[in-house]
């Protein structure tokens, strides 16, 4: 009969199921935890500013006439005082000797009436001349003065256009570009020759809304001592901080009623020239002081819509996800206001392989940290 072979095929099915071993359980997953930490903190703000030269001046001739030189290379620095172009001086050399000319005719015409005023006041006193004439004589003396004047200012006059086609720098600093070339002809006061800045230091000005404005200068308001500088950082557009700390040293006497901003400048050090009037940069400055605040980083946090969460390792290993309250922010740390006590094993990576209720290992995210770094390094 075929009963028994298909009885013993089914035993050594029995058997072989029997001796199959139960699936492993998976290994918890690792995450990387920390304890909130309590210090004081300063809470920063940014605002977009732009550098600009303390001092800059368009160069522009005082007096009509063709450039006959361009004294200064381009993009060079420049000292107070050194010469950058040099106009045509022809004409106002001309106009130099022809003052003198009439100073020496008015100053000739003076000493001729000072004599003739001594002599008619002899003659007055003797009664040889009317007193009318003597009276006339002492007119062309004012006269013949008044012309000596103005002969001495139209040469002082004509001798300074003279110095003025010789155009030099108002400062030290740097020069752009040259605007003129040799040749052209540039009308007093209007053509752009070039433009000079200071380089020792910049001014960089930003924008405050009101609101901004009183969270700045809220610590002095409850400072006692008299109205303190306001010490900035400047952050370049490449993310890297600047070396040298500013001063804020300027603050405009109004809000702006078109933009409903108040203007504001601080001044940097600008020793090796790093800055140039045009870059941008972000201004940071402190607005707050939070003591003891209860602190965890900000890569912790998980925002789902409005609502903010962290998530919790307890002493069993088991995780839960808390709704947090948060408050300032710095250096890469959150103040957690509410939902979160000392002591509490916060997770800072492995997010994603923490669900509520799981069991997980936590690892100290110094340990976790350096862990990682041996492996790499292996």
């Amino acid at each position: 009969m075929c009963i028994r072979p298909l009885a013993v095929a089914l035993l050594c099915v029995l058997v072989v199921g029997c001796n199959k071993s139960a699936p492993a359980k998976p290994n918890p997953a690792q995450v990387s935890v920390q304890q909130p930490e309590r210090r004081t903190i300063n809470v920063e703000r940014d605002f977009i500013g732009e550098v600009a030269a303390v001092e800059e001046a368009e160069i522009r001739s005082k007096v009509n006439g063709r450039v006959i030189s361009v004294e200064f290379q381009e993009g060079s620095l420049v000292q107070q005082g050194q010469p950058l172009f040099r106009i045509d001086s022809d004409s106002l050399t001309a106009a130099v000797n022809e003052a003198k000319a009439n100073l020496a005719k008015a100053e000739a015409d003076q000493t001729k009436v000072l004599a003739d005023e001594q002599r008619y006041k002899t003659l007055v006193e003797k009664g040889t001349i009317s007193r009318q004439a003597y009276d006339d004589i002492i007119n062309k003396v004012a006269q013949s003065k008044a012309a000596l004047d103005t002969a001495q200012a139209q040469l002082k006059q004509a001798q300074t256009m003279l110095q003025e086609s010789a155009i030099v720098s108002p400062y030290n600093g740097r020069i752009g570009r040259a605007q003129v070339k040799v040749g052209e002809l540039v009308t007093a006061n209007q053509t752009l020759m070039a433009t000079v800045s200071t380089t020792e230091s910049v001014r960089v000005d930003f924008a405050l809304s009101e609101r901004d404005y009183l969270e700045l200068v809220r610590p002095i308001l409850e400072s006692e001592q008299p109205r303190p500088l306001i010490p900035v950082s400047l952050i370049l557009a490449d993310g890297s901080l600047y070396p040298e700390s500013g001063l804020i040293t300027f603050s405009d006497r109004r809000i702006a009623s078109e933009t409903g901003t108040f203007a504001v400048a601080a001044t940097f050090p600008n020793p090796r020239e790093v800055l140039r009037p045009g870059m941008f940069g972000r201004i940071r400055a402190v607005v707050k002081q939070v003591d003891n605040a209860l602190l965890v980083p900000n890569r912790a946090l998980q925002e789902v819509l409005d609502r903010t969460f962290i998530s919790l390792v307890d002493a069993n290993g088991k995780v839960e996800q808390r709704e947090v309250k948060t408050g300032a922010q710095a250096s890469g740390y959150v103040q957690i206001t509410s939902g979160l006590s000392d002591g509490e094993q916060v997770i800072v990576d492995g997010h994603h392989k923490a669900r509520p209720g799981m069991t997980v290992i936590a690892v100290p995210l110094d340990t976790a940290t350096d862990a990682s770094s041996a492996t790499q390094g292996n």
